[in-house]
């Protein structure tokens, strides 16, 4: 007799770890750019360049890139801009790791403050967060039947020995593919409104992918989406100081990934990196287009559920018959499930703040402060940061900006969910509308 198996293959997490640093440094203004009266605008970007695996450890190097707005009085443009960067090295503890494994590193960047020190010198302090997670591929052979050594011989498989009775059962795991990655880059190019002047000088813009969708096809992911884009800028036209110009770009594009097709359920994450913005001549040879670029960075893993019958029990009237068993651990896909939140606010500004004259753009971040594991679902608790920029009535300081953080609670649905259990959340803003109310109070919504 030989006992007949099928290969149970799985892909399990051999060790993750996360941290959550402080990054900071003063900053001197650089000597071409005149004195800080008033920071308007921050922005912070990480830059995740190299993962490196050592043993028990994971060593990650990038840089945190930032940007300012601010107003000044020493020229006759009243706004200006300011770039840096800040590089960092961090060790993540990962038990078990060794040099030739393979690490995943998803991060966030939790707070961004810029503040002046003085008219020539800035404080940048941030906080991110870093989760790594190593994974590796587990096989258990697993017992689908008993054949006699005749059907072994010829090949057929209906053939048992003579006086064995067997018993089934059949399984239902999740087989998942090793998780990749891979750089999808959205580049496109905008060409200017007709009501809009000849661009000189980029100040500042804003890159957000949003309502992105995938869907899986042979050998491939197709990617659909929305690309948010804001510009604020130097006209060539003296007249008018600045300018701005806020608009979208569709998404369409495909990714190859071997292996992958329709009926399996992906599992993809996307984490944008620093995107690139600059003006180019049009064919008049007007400075009228504008050349972007945003990589993002994307990881993939796919599953499908597989349907196993194997064997139970057995035994025999003709011999002895001892069957060998042992514990197996496998995953099973409970649920994957899209949660909508709609949030709504209504913010005024400090009585100290420019009056509001027209809102230029709005941008934001979910942060979850809370998650816990509950009967039948998952309750989080967390706030949204609002980042709002707006035309004032003050020639001096043309440009103000409002920051808010709002709070919201939600419990996401899932039947059969317990404390064992772990799960990947990912959280994303999809759409944000802004409405001003007067000049002092704006009201927000967000999907």
């Amino acid at each position: 007799m030989k006992l007949s198996s099928e290969t149970m293959i799985t892909n399990q997490i051999k060790c993750h770890g996360s941290i959550q640093t402080t990054l900071e440094d003063d900053v001197n203004v650089p000597d071409t750019k005149p004195d800080i009266d008033l920071i308007i605008k921050q922005n912070g970007c990480l830059d995740l360049t190299e993962i490196k695996c050592e043993q028990n450890k994971c060593v990650l190097r990038g840089s945190l890139q930032f940007e300012l707005l601010y107003a000044s009085r020493d020229d006759i443009r009243p706004v200006h801009n300011m770039k840096g960067q800040i590089p960092f090295e961090e060790t993540v503890n990962l038990d078990g790791l060794t040099e030739t494994d393979d690490v995943f590193c998803s991060y966030d960047l939790e707070d961004c403050q810029i503040q002046l020190i003085h008219s020539r010198k800035i404080s940048v302090r941030a906080i991110a967060g870093f989760h790594c997670r190593c994974e590796e591929e587990a096989s258990d052979p697993a017992g689908i039947d008993i054949l006699s050594d005749e059907a072994v011989r010829t090949g057929m498989e209906s053939l048992s020995p003579d006086g064995l009775h067997k018993q089934f059962d059949t399984i239902v795991y999740t087989r998942s593919t090793p998780r990749t990655r891979d750089v999808f880059r959205i580049k496109d190019e905008i060409n200017l409104p007709k009501g809009k002047p000849n661009i000189d000088t980029i100040l500042y813009y804003e890159m957000t992918p949003q309502n992105l969708q995938t869907r899986l096809l042979e050998d491939s992911v197709r990617i659909t989406g929305d690309l948010h884009v804001f510009v604020l800028y130097v006209p060539v036209d003296e007249e008018r100081r600045m300018e701005y110009l806020e608009t979208e770009c569709s998404i369409d594009s495909l990714v190859s990934c071997s292996g992958c097709n329709e009926q399996m359920i992906p599992d993809i994450s996307f984490q944008p990196q620093c995107g690139t913005m600059e003006a180019k001549p049009d064919e008049d040879g007007e400075q009228r287009i504008l050349e972007l670029e945003l990589p993002v960075n994307i990881t993939m893993k796919f599953y499908e559920d597989v349907e196993l019958s194997i064997l139970s029990d057995a035994y025999s009237t003709a011999c002895e018959l001892t069957l060998s068993r042992q514990p197996v651990h496998f995953e099973r896909l409970l649920l994957k499930t899209q949660n909508v939140i709609r949030v709504s606010e209504q913010i005024k500004a400090d009585e100290n703040q420019d009056k509001i004259l027209q809102i230029c753009t709005a941008s934001g971040r979910v942060q979850i402060d809370e998650q816990e594991i509950q009967e039948n679902g998952i309750a989080l608790e967390g706030v949204v940061e609002l980042d709002i920029l707006y035309v004032t009535e003050n020639d001096d300081r043309p440009l103000g900006s409002l920051r808010a953080a709002i709070p919201f609670q939600h419990f996401m649905e899932i039947k059969g969910i317990s404390p064992k259990d772990h799960y990947l959340l990912q959280t994303d803003i999809n759409q944000i509308s802004v409405i001003m109310l007067d000049a002092a109070e704006i009201e927000q919504k967000l999907f």
